[in-house]
């Protein structure tokens, strides 16, 4: 008697997991083709981002090659069209190295490049950074003294490992445009730190012996 409501009791477990599969068998089977499809997706699509990395890598290369063949007009447009439609990674390198190659023929064009990295904030902070302190050499040669301070300010502060380098480039651009009580605060900046570099605080030094004193602070006038 047992084994017959054994039976039974199987019979309708059967006849539950058979109403169960007719009525969500196509929601599991689909989830799991989803999950087939969606691993196969992710590999194809690492695959064809190492494809597109490697054919990048392949580009800059041929351009830094045109570099440094001199064929700057080559190179220029081989990168600058590598920062137009590359990956995200290479694209503010591509432009940097547009910046450089343009440099002798087009400085003014250069400068804007620099100036477009250094502003983009989506370029990582290294690279933004760099972009200023090359733009600013340009600019000492190039633009005003604004223009210089403008770009590299931002790293003139305390806590920039680039601090001696954007504070002797503003004391240059000071220096070209007259302004000697600035060029003198920049430079006398630089030999006051400590972790400054020896050639930068020797150069500093150097400016300040040249430099003609202050003017002196105009004289307070006596209350009556």
């Amino acid at each position: 008697m047992t084994d017959i409501f054994h039976e039974v009791q199987d019979d309708l477990r059967r006849e539950r997991m058979k109403a169960l599969w007719d009525r969500f068998g196509w929601l599991v089977v689909s989830v799991a083709v989803l999950i087939v499809v969606g691993v196969g997706g992710w590999r194809g699509y690492e695959y064809y981002q190492g494809r597109q990395a490697q054919a990048a890598g392949d580009r800059y290369q041929a351009a830094s090659r045109l570099a440094a063949d001199g064929k700057t007009d080559e190179a220029r447009a081989a990168f600058a069209s590598l920062a137009a439609d590359g990956p995200k990674g290479y694209q503010a390198l591509a432009r940097l190295r547009e910046a450089d190659v343009a440099t002798t023929k087009d400085p003014a064009g250069a400068l804007k490049i620099y100036e477009g990295v250094a502003n983009d904030g989506g370029v990582d902070s290294l690279l933004r950074d760099a972009a200023r302190v090359r733009g600013g050499y340009i600019a000492v040669d190039h633009a005003a003294a604004a223009d210089v301070r403008r770009l590299v300010e931002p790293l003139a502060v305390d806590a920039s490992p680039w601090r001696h380098t954007a504070r002797e480039l503003i004391g240059l651009a000071a220096f070209k445009a007259n302004d000697v009580t600035e060029a003198r605060r920049q430079f006398e900046a630089i030999v006051a730190d400590a972790e400054a570099p020896a050639g930068a605080r020797q150069r500093a030094d150097l400016m300040l012996a040249v430099l003609p004193p202050a003017a002196p602070a105009p004289a307070a006038k006596d209350a009556k």
